[in-house]
């Protein structure tokens, strides 16, 4: 059974319509993906994420030592393996 001109035009319509609807939503999800990516980083602040709560409180860092002089150098003694 052929079909009319009328339906053969409308057919191709909706099918525009839905491939347009798909393009836009396409470029939606682009443009908000743009517009999340050139917003500025916000300041980390470890003391108020979420993440915070199970973390143990810090401690100052501990100040090193540095270690005395080896005793055998100043007294210029050999070790007993030599």
């Amino acid at each position: 059974m052929p079909k009319t001109l009328q339906e053969n035009l409308t057919r191709q319509l909706c099918d525009s319509v839905d491939s347009l609807q798909k393009q836009v939503e396409k470029v939606e999800f682009w443009a908000s993906a743009v517009t999340g990516l050139t917003a500025p980083v916000p300041e980390y602040e470890p003391e108020t994420t979420a993440v915070a709560r199970y973390l143990k409180p810090r401690r100052p860092a501990r100040k090193r030592r540095r270690r005395a002089a080896n005793q055998n150098s100043k007294t210029n003694t050999k070790p007993a393996s030599a």
